[in-house]
């Protein structure tokens, strides 16, 4: 019995198919294993930036822009970390903040430079939020959107 072993050169058809399906193989399992999770419209983890008006408890009110980072921490909970400024101030602050509803958010902020806490609320509505503060210095509203 006589078997016949084919030689593969550079340009034989039958090491391009070899290349091919195992190339495709290869894609295929890649796909398979470690798919890219996309951010989710209504998901709160992630990067967020808007602008909004700020309304100090004097009455006075100023525009102001805001960049906010979410990170899950467990269950219904997420932090917050969120740089905004106006055209007088620059300040940071943090939250901690529970879902309420699928796109309710609620908790407490924290800004440690003027040592002020008080009152977050956030609605989401797809790669948008609202969000609004509310302390004893003041209140502010501002429109978010994902980066």
């Amino acid at each position: 019995m006589s078997a016949r072993v084919a030689k593969l050169t550079p340009n034989s058809t039958a090491l391009r198919i070899g290349t091919l399906a195992a190339a495709g193989t290869i894609l295929a399992a890649f796909l398979t294993v470690a798919p890219v999770k996309a951010a989710v419209a209504g998901e709160l983890a992630g990067t967020w930036t808007g602008t909004g008006t700020v309304t100090l408890a004097n009455g006075a009110r100023e525009k102001a822009r805001c960049r906010a980072s979410y990170i899950s921490a467990g269950g219904r909970t997420y932090a917050m970390s969120a740089t905004c400024a106006t055209a007088a101030a620059k300040v940071s602050q943090t939250a901690i903040l529970s879902q309420n509803t699928k796109n309710r958010f609620g908790g407490t902020f924290y800004n440690p430079e003027f040592g002020v806490t008080g009152r977050i609320r956030i609605i989401l509505s797809g790669a948008r939020q609202t969000v609004y503060l509310s302390g004893s210095s003041g209140h502010a509203t501002f429109n978010m959107k994902r980066r």
